[in-house]
């Protein structure tokens, strides 16, 4: 056997890079990290619950972005990288197992205690396999240990949730999340920055995660009609469900995503890895919180049947995560230099919906949900009639 297959040496990765099938299987804890969340927000309807489980989320995505970031550098299935990802992705199940503890459990209980632990190791295992693998790269190797500096408070924040009473940890989560965005964030502009290898890769990651969580929307829906005695109702709203699904995917997917990905094979190097950081690392997770809250909405209208209560709750999330979705792709487009009329439009529709729709029945809403977001992905065009981002930033230069 060749040596070489044992060595922990991190392999570059260039231009042509893609993802890998390890990768793939990363993401595949965060399916089950989707339908924890998206469980979590169902249960009550509550504004709390829906911050709980929106806050936990944004956590959850920060250890994927780092993640994500180091394997478009990095080969992710070969050497050290490959055992980080390796402990990282059980780590990463273990936060996830603890979500529906981790809010009524006291100070200092596993749940918390677990969650803030898994954490934590986590980022100490990326940084020290992204360090050691950027050997000979000064600028990412600084970037590595600002970003360090950044997680390593909101962590500290992180554990002193854990080990508050339950009804202050919120406020101490939501403290690690702002402090991870706004720090990440100004160190990434004031710092060196980070690298984009390969904008193929760096897309089709992304695109890999939001088709998870349109995935983990048709999940919660047949999941939960499954532990319900089948009824025409249920039959409706739950291939209602699916279509909800496909109706939240053809926006992103035809318009969205291939607009993206061709501003950032076009952009030159330092705006495409400004694009990489505002359009993917940070709009992409208002776009991932919006299709879990029409996921739980939906969940929501599947429940309703079974307790033959009307739910004003269930069509309130639609609606709001239905807007999240439309003015976050809105915000994509307009960064891409795509068209992003009817996606404002919608986003405005959906803000006023949040008013009417909780008053009609579930079913309906559903229908007028997947009806708009339907028509938006038809009407929004893609890669035609898009200025070239790279041609924009020239013109201000």
């Amino acid at each position: 056997m060749s040596p070489s297959r044992w060595s922990l040496r991190a392999r570059i990765n260039g231009e042509d890079h893609s993802v890998t099938p390890k990768e793939l299987l990363f993401d595949v804890v965060y399916v089950f990290a989707f339908i924890q969340v998206t469980d979590w927000i169902a249960k009550e309807f509550t504004w709390r619950a829906t911050a709980e489980g929106l806050t936990v989320l944004a956590i959850l995505w920060w250890v994927w972005i780092s993640w994500a970031w180091l394997g478009n550098v990095m080969r992710a299935d070969k050497g050290l990288p490959l055992a980080g990802f390796v402990v990282s992705m059980v780590a990463v199940f273990g936060l996830t197992i603890t979500i529906p503890d981790l809010w009524d459990a006291e100070g200092g209980g596993l749940a918390p205690l677990a969650f803030a632990g898994f954490y934590v190791l986590i980022r100490v295992i990326h940084a020290a396999v992204f360090f050691w693998g950027a050997r000979g790269d000064a600028r990412t190797r600084r970037q590595i240990l600002l970003s360090t500096a950044a997680w390593i408070p909101a962590a500290g924040l992180l554990m002193v949730g854990a080990l508050a009473e339950p009804q202050e940890r919120l406020y101490w989560w939501i403290g690690t999340v702002a402090l991870d965005i706004v720090a990440t964030w100004v160190l990434s502009v004031k710092g060196p920055g980070w690298k984009v290898h390969s904008g193929e890769h760096f897309a089709e990651r992304f695109d890999l995660v939001v088709i998870l969580a349109i995935g983990e929307s048709v999940l919660a829906v047949g999941i939960t009609a499954a532990g319900i005695d089948l009824n025409p109702e249920l039959m409706a709203i739950a291939l209602l469900g699916v279509l909800i699904a496909i109706a939240l995917w053809w926006p992103y997917f035809k318009d969205v995503g291939p607009t993206l990905e061709n501003a950032l094979k076009e952009a030159d190097a330092e705006h495409r890895n400004d694009l990489a950081r505002d359009a993917y690392t940070y709009l992409h997770l208002p776009l991932i919180m919006g299709i879990l809250l029409v996921s739980a909405g939906n969940k929501g209208a599947v429940t309703a049947i079974e307790l033959e209560q009307p739910s004003g709750d269930s069509a309130l999330l639609m609606a709001g995560g239905a807007a999240l979705v439309a003015l976050t792709c809105a915000l994509l487009m307009r960064l891409a230099g795509g068209t992003s009329r009817w996606l404002v439009a919608s986003a405005v529709f959906f803000a006023l919906a949040m008013l009417w729709m909780p008053r009609i029945d579930p079913t309906i809403a559903t229908l007028v949900t997947i009806v708009v977001l339907s028509a938006v992905g038809w009407l929004t065009p893609a890669t035609r009639n898009r200025k070239s981002v790279a041609i924009a930033a020239n013109e201000e230069n």
